[in-house]
């Protein structure tokens, strides 16, 4: 497989397991406007907390994915160090997503794996907020900087035309403001963007070694 096509592939995959495991943000109540029966009827339902683990496993491939994509990316562009902090940046945002997944799993974690109870409103919206918070404030904040960055390095190496990087650029500053959920889905837009554009040769990064040596 070329390294267009592991790119265009690893931006599709990506985008396909993002969108699965970001659907646990609309299947857990927490976040915003909820009631104690949003909780209650949430923790009794043996179906709905199936679903938030298996979108968490979703999440955990996701960022696989991601990183997997992070390195195909940085790659086409170039690899400066500017594409390597951005794949630095993106893989850490990447990895919060399952984290913060995994806190919002935590209290039916434990009503599932153990005999306890259900273990309050409380304590439910607390890991609500905290594993929200997580997801939408360090994974989509970082992931935001790091389509911004690599938009930035596309623009600079021409690896793609000028509207390819202005997407990645305005994908990135929305999904940056996801303290709310719905933004966050400009990021696999973007992805899916690239997975269909692709990048073509990268004139800057191929011609650097010749330059590098004529001058010496």
């Amino acid at each position: 497989m070329s390294s267009a096509s592991r790119l265009r592939v690893s931006a599709a995959l990506s985008a396909v397991l993002f969108v699965i495991g970001y659907l646990v943000v609309v299947v857990v109540p927490g976040g915003g406007q909820v009631t104690e029966s949003d909780f209650t009827e949430f923790y009794d339902s043996d179906g709905k907390l199936a679903l938030e683990f298996l979108l968490t496993v979703g999440f955990f491939l996701a960022a696989a994915a991601l990183a997997w994509h992070f390195i195909e990316l940085r790659t086409s562009v170039g690899g400066s160090v500017l594409a390597q902090l951005a794949a630095t940046l993106g893989t850490m945002g990447a990895v919060a997503l399952p984290v913060g997944a995994a806190i919002l799993l935590a209290p039916a974690g434990v009503q599932l794996n153990s005999d306890a109870g259900f273990v309050g409103v409380p304590i439910a919206h607390a890991f609500a907020q905290a594993g929200l918070g997580v997801m939408m404030l360090l994974g989509m904040g970082l992931l935001g900087v790091s389509t911004i960055l690599f938009a930035l390095e596309i623009r600079r190496t021409k690896a793609g035309p000028s509207w390819l990087w202005m997407a990645g650029g305005a994908a990135g500053v929305i999904a940056f403001g996801s303290y709310i959920w719905v933004p966050g889905l400009a990021f696999p837009v973007w992805l899916i963007v690239l997975a269909a554009a692709g990048l073509r040769s990268n004139p800057v990064a191929a011609n650097a070694p010749v330059a590098a040596a004529s001058r010496a």
